[in-house]
This record gives structure tokens, C-alpha cells and sequence, in this order.
């Protein structure tokens, strides 16, 4: 062994605690106190406490998990630009190009919240721990008050945009009716009021630490009750919408179906039952709405469900997580073998790494995480995305530095946006340039001072009614008469079914 691996192993803050463990009585109660893994350990000396040291995560996972750690947070960054591009693009570009939506505006914007959160410490490259034993938490560290911040505002307003888009899909699919601006008010209020009471709540109550990483995340303390219960309660009634829109889709469809199967039912008198027609046209007229609000709102529905398995998914691993942490130390016998092994191997933690994956969550778990909470951004980026956006800029682009510009004069630009201002102007006789043969044209007389005639005052031209108007009611000329004869028909020569009381009409009766 080196000298500074000798220096390690021999530091007086570790006590008479064996390596790689130190003595809890050499540290005083600076840093994130509650973030310490520290046991009792009898059998040595009563009343000592031996702690692992800090970063955690270096005794429990191999050190390509700071590789995967690190991959994410580039996800995270490529997110991010997306996002901002994406925001641009509805900001930038015409309505038509972007189909742009305040529900969309309101999700990319969560999306950023969530990315920001990631992005920071992979700039700051923060210390994730005060001293050997303690990590740092949102007093200690700015870097990790800002990404914690943007990571629990990131999460509760992806969930609670999720639930709002649902429902407003619910109400468009389910109940054709379309959210106007009630709703749109009602959605803007209660969104961001919800998303702001439980933020601060959890960033004041229960707070931010490094837990694994170099992201700091809710801590485990009061997390259930201020944080992930809202959340999950959130994304549990997003879900359910989202259900509850899945089985009438499902029921419209099996509706229709069974419509064209139907054989026609017949009323006595032989006809088509008009009830039956009538459930037909209405069954075949739901589903062809449903399907095409479904194929309007493709890209929100898939946004939904998408979002809603990464919320469901980490939030029940963090649960999971702090039940954990939380009850690791209520049966000391369990982690005998882990303690063991790191007393025997104090350099070199690799051997003992299944054993502390046993007492929390294995590494493969914690990747699925960290990749589904870096992707969201993109998935929201590549889902909002639309070809006619690519088009809009490179027409934005050309129009704005093409050479070959169209002119466009400004009396044309305020005709377009005031038609009813803009006036004809009067030519003089000696600016039309007309040929001989116009003076023949029997019209021409109504365009001698340069106004057309239908400029001209209403008691210049009088109304004249024509002879064959039928805005009144007239009797029918003899001409009429005898060009329309009386027809007599019999019902019998084409095999008809008669009784029903139809009668030829009968041009002798005036109307």
C-alpha cells in the first residue's frame, strides 16, 4: 500500500470504527444530518456509531453508474434545446404552421422545469457531500437548492398539465363538448395554483438533499404526505380519465360494428323501422366524430400516457426507496454480510456491491429512472413536433433574408387589414387607354367616370323586380298548366305496393 492509501485508512476521524466506516461522535451536526447511514455497532465498543462514507452511492453501485448518471443529464440538455426550440417555434411562426395550444404552451413548460433540474448540476458539477459522512442538502448548497427546485416544480406541473389535458380531451371525445374560455381560465387558475401550493409546501417542509447522484431529490422525511401522495393522486385521476375515454372509444367503436352487422328491422306495415334507422344514423354519426377528434388528438393522447407511466413509475420507486431507507436499520441481522464484507474489503467495495443492492434498489432499476425522467422532454418535443414546423421556418427564413423579395405596397397591406376603409380612387378620361371597340360596349356607359356601377348610390339605379321572381306567391299561368298536364297513374302497372296514400301532385290546385 501507498502512503496515501496508509494516510485513508489511518484517519483519526474514522476512530474505533473499522475501515471504511467513521465515528459519528468526530462530526458535529453541520450538512444534511438526516442523509447519514449510520448503525450502532455494540460489539465494538457500547454506544459506538459507525457511519458509511459519503457519497453512498460509491458503496453501492459500480462506478459506471456515474457514467449512466452523467448520460442522462445530456439527455437532459438535448431536451432542453428541443424544448426551447419548440417554444420558439409556437412563439415565431403562424398558428397554421404550429397548431399551437395553450395546453401545449403550459406542458413545454413543465418539460423545461423538469430538464432544468438535470441541466445545472451538469454545469456545476456540484460537491455532493459537506464532510465524509454528511451530504449536502438545499442550505448547504445553492446548486443543489436550484436543481431541486426545478425538479419538483418539473414534476408536479407535468402531472397536473397531464390531468388537465386529459380531461379536456374527455370532454371533447366523450361529451362533444369543446373547452372555451371558461375552461381555459378555470385551467390556467387552478394549474398553476395547485402546482405552486405543492411546491412550496414540499421545498419548505420536507426539502432537497443529494440522495444518489449529483441531483438532489425530495428527502424522505414527510415526502409521503407533501409530495408523492398529491402526485400520485394527481396522476391516479389523470389515469382514470384517460380509462374511462379508452372504454367509450372501445364501446363507440363496438357500436358501430355491430350497427353494420344489424340486420334491418321492418314496421307492420313492411317499411324500415324508423327507430332503428334513426339508432343506426346516431351510433354511425358518434363514431365518425370520435374518430376524427381521435385522429386530431393523437398526439396529446399519446402524450398522456406516456407522461403518466414515467410520473406512476419513479414515483412508486422513490416510495419504494424511502420505505427502504427508512426501515433498513429496523433488523440490524440483515446487514451483517454487507457490513462484513466492506470491513474485509475496505479499498475496494466491487465484492460487496450485491450485497447493498439487496438492501436497497439495484442498479438497473435506478438507470430505468433516470432515463425515463431525462427522455420526457424529448418525447414531448418529438410528439409536439410537425413537419409543416420545418417548412414555416425555411419559408420564416427565406422571406427574411432572400434577395428576391416581393415588394409589397403599403396602401395593398392596409387594404388587407381595413377593407372597409379602402376607397376606389377616380381616374381621369385621359388615363384610360382603351381601345375603339370599348365605346361600342353596351356596359361601358356605367364606367365613363372610372367607378364601376355598383359603386353608385342606390337611387341612381332602381330596384326592378323581375317578371319571374317567386318571392311572392303567384298563381300558375295557363302556360304553366298546359305545359305540366294532369298525369294519371296506376299503381298496379309497376307492381307497387299501394294504400299508402300518395297521390300524383295535382298542378290544378294554386299554391
Amino acid at each position: 500500500m501507498d502512503n496515501a492509501t496508509l494516510a485513508a485508512l489511518a484517519d483519526p476521524l474514522r476512530g474505533q470504527c473499522p475501515p471504511p466506516f467513521y465515528d459519528i461522535s468526530q462530526f458535529g451536526l453541520d450538512g444534511f444530518v438526516t442523509g447519514r447511514f449510520c448503525a450502532p455497532v455494540d460489539y465494538i465498543k457500547k454506544g459506538l456509531i459507525c457511519c458509511l462514507p459519503c457519497p453512498l452511492t460509491d458503496y453501492l453501485y459500480p462506478p459506471e453508474f456515474n457514467t449512466w448518471y452523467r448520460a442522462a443529464e445530456a439527455l437532459n440538455v438535448a431536451g432542453l434545446i428541443c424544448l426551447v426550440f419548440l417554444m420558439a417555434t409556437f412563439l415565431i411562426l403562424p398558428a397554421e404552421k404550429t397548431r399551437r395550444h395553450y395546453l401545449s404552451y403550459c406542458l413545454i413548460i413543465a418539460a423545461m422545469f423538469m430538464a432544468l433540474g438535470f441541466v445545472i448540476p451538469f454545469g456545476a458539477e456540484p460537491e455532493q457531500c459537506y464532510d465524509q459522512i454528511t451530504p449536502n442538502d438545499m442550505y448547504s448548497s445553492l446548486t443543489c437548492a436550484f436543481s431541486g427546485a426545478f425538479l419538483i416544480s418539473g414534476g408536479l406541473s407535468i402531472a397536473v398539465w397531464i390531468f388537465i389535458r386529459a380531461l379536456s380531451m374527455h370532454l371533447q371525445i366523450c361529451w362533444d363538448v369543446t373547452p372555451g374560455k371558461k375552461f381555459f381560465y378555470w385551467a390556467q387558475g387552478l394549474g398553476w395554483t395547485v402546482t405552486a401550493t405543492f411546491f412550496t409546501i414540499t421545498i419548505t417542509i420536507t426539502g432537497v438533499s443529494f440522495r444518489f447522484g449529483d441531483v438532489c431529490h425530495v428527502n424522505s422525511e414527510h415526502s409521503m404526505k407533501d409530495f408523492w401522495g398529491p402526485l400520485l393522486a394527481i396522476a391516479g385521476g389523470a389515469m382514470v380519465i384517460q380509462l374511462v375515454t379508452f372504454v367509450y372509444c372501445i364501446k363507440v367503436y363496438l357500436q358501430n360494428m355491430w350497427s353494420d352487422d344489424k340486420t334491418e328491422t321492418h314496421s307492420s306495415a313492411g317499411l324500415p323501422s324508423y327507430t332503428g334507422s334513426v339508432r343506426t344514423r346516431s351510433a354511425r354519426a358518434v363514431y365518425h366524430r370520435v374518430r376524427k377528434v381521435l385522429w386530431l388528438q393523437w398526439r396529446g393522447i399519446t402524450i398522456v400516457v406516456f407522461i403518466l407511466v414515467d410520473v406512476i413509475f419513479f414515483s412508486v420507486v422513490f416510495i419504494w426507496l424511502n420505505s427502504l431507507q427508512t426501515h433498513a436499520l429496523d433488523d440490524p441481522e440483515e446487514l451483517q454480510p454487507y457490513l462484513k464484507c466492506l470491513i474485509m474489503s475496505p479499498l475496494n467495495p466491487e465484492p460487496c456491491l450485491q450485497y447493498g443492492q439487496e438492501l436497497a434498489i439495484n442498479q438497473s432499476t435506478v438507470i430505468a429512472i433516470l432515463i425515463m425522467l431525462s427522455i420526457a422532454g424529448l418525447q414531448v418535443f418529438f410528439l409536439l413536433l410537425r413537419w409543416s414546423m420545418l417548412t414555416g421556418w425555411v419559408e420564416f427564413f427565406k422571406s427574411k433574408f432572400s434577395k428576391n423579395r416581393e415588394f409589397v405596397s403599403l396602401d395593398a397591406k392596409n387594404y388587407q387589414e381595413h377593407p372597409k376603409n379602402y376607397e376606389l380612387r377616380k381616374f381621369e378620361q385621359t388615363d384610360l387607354q382603351s381601345p375603339p371597340h370599348v365605346f361600342s360596349s353596351p356596359d361601358f356607359a356605367s364606367h365613363r367616370d372610372g367607378t364601376p356601377d355598383y359603386f353608385q348610390k342606390e337611387t341612381e339605379r332602381p330596384y326592378r323586380s323581375p317578371t319571374q321572381s317567386y318571392s311572392t306567391p303567384r298563381p300558375f299561368s295557363q302556360g304553366t298548366i298546359a305545359a305540366y298536364p294532369r298525369v294519371e297513374w296506376d299503381p298496379r302497372s309497376t307492381h307497387a305496393r299501394g294504400g299508402l296514400g300518395l297521390h300524383p301532385p295535382d298542378f290544378d290546385s294554386k299554391i
